[in-house]
């Protein structure tokens, strides 16, 4: 309701008031108490037409609905804007809830740094495997890209690890890749980013992909720079997480 107005009697929080209104938007404008009744029913809220007929006529006194001759009620112009208003917070929960899965406010820093520290080990690591890496772990490479299953991110943050470590090993420097196995942390942050990536309409085919023929060719700096596009990719979405997200408290998000 616009500032000014008198408080609202009906509680949007009953999913019947607002579920009317989105009914009624999506019905061209038209609805009276015995087709509420039918279209609340549909959508598994049960109640009577007695009280769907009142549902409509609370939301009708808090100037949401309006008379519409013979043809029930409509949105007024401040019951077109709540449900805009309504429809724009439940989007950002959605994104909030889906964010809240994979990342808490005190791991943003920490997740930056490990990553620019990441990036360092993991560059040299590609420059190293490119001449060394054998045809069979190219093939392996490849076999993960085009195995992977988008709707699986515990199989997909599974797969990104097996990448990393199957570069990791051919480089032959068992320094550079037990300090990437420190800070990786056993998979416990390759799963927290695969989530920000999916999140984020963002894959991690097409930077994987880049990589295994960046090392297919044997070329130290074609290597190193798809793995270090890659890295950046990666931090890119993790910085463009909304600061408000970090602020809220994502674990208390219900």
């Amino acid at each position: 309701m616009d500032g000014g107005e008198k408080p609202m009697i009906v509680n949007m929080k009953d999913p019947k008031f607002v579920t009317l209104l989105e009914l009624i938007d999506e019905d061209g404008f038209s609805m009276g108490a015995g087709k509420a009744q039918a279209a609340l029913r549909e959508a598994g809220i049960e109640v009577s037409e007695p009280t769907a007929g009142r549902a409509l006529r609370d939301l009708e006194r808090d100037g949401l609905l309006v008379k519409n001759g013979s043809h029930g009620r409509k949105l007024t112009d401040s019951g077109r804007r709540y449900l805009a208003a309504y429809r724009k917070n439940k989007k950002s929960l959605e994104l909030t809830k889906a964010f809240a899965k994979y990342m808490n406010p005190s791991e943003k820093a920490e997740l930056i740094d490990i990553l620019v520290a990441r990036r360092a080990i993991e560059v040299e690591i590609a420059r190293l495997a490119a001449p060394r890496i054998s045809p069979e772990d190219v093939n392996r490479l490849r076999a993960i890209v085009s195995g992977i299953d988008f709707a699986d991110q515990d199989g997909l943050s599974e797969r990104d690890t097996e990448f990393h470590t199957i570069i990791a090993d051919a480089s032959c420097n068992n320094t550079l890749a037990a300090a990437l196995k420190l800070i990786w942390h056993g998979g416990e942050f390759a799963r927290k980013l695969v989530g920000i990536r999916y999140h984020a309409a963002q894959t991690v085919s097409e930077d994987h992909a880049r990589i295994a023929e960046a090392l297919a060719s044997g070329d130290p700096d074609a290597a190193g720079r798809a793995m270090a596009s890659h890295i950046d990719n990666v931090l890119r979405d993790v910085e463009s997480v909304p600061e408000h997200l970090m602020e809220e408290g994502l674990n208390r998000v219900p």
